[in-house]
């Protein structure tokens, strides 16, 4: 569908929101009068009131009676709330922990918060939309309904990971590294595999269709690949890894979708049931976490840096919220972590 030529109205929004930017003042000046924008820009007077209000809800300037309008300095713009939606709970992992973080640092520096949403936009009070500068979804539970509203209501927003939702995202390369790690274990042999995961679904999509990805394209059927679920608890991660260990036939390789799984398979493979890793069981995990960074043998594992995702999503929300421009996915590329958890299949296998 071809985009609807801009009105006047957003012709001159789009202008003085250049124009400002770019003049990056530190402290507030006056703007032409409502007279002088008619005049030069050729538009009726209520043309240019409803773009001045644009830019009043934008953070740009504000009016005074009598006085006339201004534009904000640096000192001055306002910079309103990121909303993280998460309709439901909130997942108790760090990846996310560490996302909001790194929001909360950007928006600090520019006065302002992060706030944490369980509503969905639908039942949203009339005020909540003019509260936020934009929306970082977490896509467990949202719907394109709901982002649907997020547009109506003219609020840009970023999606974390890989979904179904349409919009732009925040990719943090999970899917890349799963098929990476993947093809790491078949490479050395691997064919008994089987997956840990269950800290957080949200966070475990993209990372199964990197592994479904690589293991279709080495000829094997991703069906036939045993999955072990734990709820999050410490029971059920516990019961989860030790349901792993007394398959059989046992795996020879397993990918745990978290470190904090891969660590508990880790110590119950090595301690209980008198294993070797890597020489009985290789482990590849995903995340890093700096706590399990003494953890012997060290993880093979990925990090992603959830915190520098947070800046920037925080940062490029802010400045669409001001200059109404079409957000792109956010890439951020993984870094792997070459630990001692992984070696060749195990003669007895």
């Amino acid at each position: 569908m071809a985009a609807r030529p801009a009105t006047a109205r957003a012709k001159l929004v789009t202008f003085l929101t250049q124009d400002i930017l770019a003049r990056d003042s530190e402290k507030a000046y006056s703007l032409a009068s409502e007279h002088e924008l008619c005049r030069q820009f050729n538009l009726s007077r209520v043309t240019v009131r409803l773009a001045l209000s644009d830019l009043e809800n934008r953070g740009l300037i504000y009016r005074r009676h009598g006085k006339g309008t201004f534009a904000h300095g640096r000192a001055s713009r306002i910079y309103r709330n990121i909303g993280v939606l998460l309709p439901g709970s909130l997942p108790e992992n760090r990846a996310v922990a560490e996302l909001v973080r790194g929001m909360q640092s950007a928006q600090m520096e520019v006065g302002s918060g992060v706030m944490l949403v369980g509503v969905k936009p639908a039942a949203w009070r009339s005020e909540m939309a003019s509260m936020l500068s934009g929306v970082v979804i977490l896509p467990a539970d949202v719907t394109g309904e709901d982002l649907a509203i997020l547009r109506d209501r003219n609020l840009p927003f970023l999606i974390v990971g890989d979904s179904e939702l349409s919009g732009p995202r925040i990719v943090m390369g999970q899917r890349e590294a799963a098929r990476t790690l993947t093809e790491k274990l078949l490479c050395q042999g691997h064919r008994r595999l089987a997956i840990l995961s269950g800290v957080d679904a949200g966070l475990d999509g993209p990372k199964r269709r990197g592994i479904n990805e690589a293991l279709q394209a080495a000829g094997l059927d991703p069906a036939q690949v045993p999955e072990f679920v734990a709820d999050g608890k410490k029971c059920s991660l516990f019961g989860a890894t030790q349901a792993l260990l007394d398959s059989m036939p046992r795996p020879t390789a397993v990918i745990a979708l978290d470190d904090s799984l891969a660590t508990i398979l880790s110590y119950k493979a090595r301690r209980k049931m008198d294993l070797c890793v890597p020489k009985d069981l290789s482990i590849v995990s995903f995340h890093d976490w700096p706590f399990l960074a003494e953890l012997d043998p060290a993880l093979c594992t990925v990090h992603f840096d959830f915190f520098a995702a947070g800046r920037q999503a925080a940062t490029v929300l802010n400045r669409a919220a001001q200059t109404g421009e079409a957000l792109a996915d956010l890439n951020f590329q993984p870094t792997y972590i070459d630990g001692s958890t992984v070696g060749p299949v195990p003669v007895a296998a």
